[in-house]
């Protein structure tokens, strides 16, 4: 374990004001403006459960001839 001592006086800060509000912006970005993700959307399930619902159905009977 290493040994800590206590000094009275605060330790230097890692980050500058500056780069601490760079680092604050990137954090509440949008992912899909950093990473051009895709983002959800409610319409495209519809169009997926309608073709899934056109596979299944049951196709009509042939007549025997």
């Amino acid at each position: 374990m290493l040994a800590q001592h206590l000094t009275g006086r605060a330790p230097a800060p890692l980050a500058t004001r500056a780069e601490l509000d760079a680092l604050g912006t990137l954090m509440v970005e949008d992912e899909a403006v950093l990473s051009d993700a895709p983002t959800y959307r409610p319409e495209a399930a519809a169009i997926l459960l309608i073709g899934l619902a056109l596979l299944l159905s049951p196709k009509q009977p042939k007549e025997k001839r």
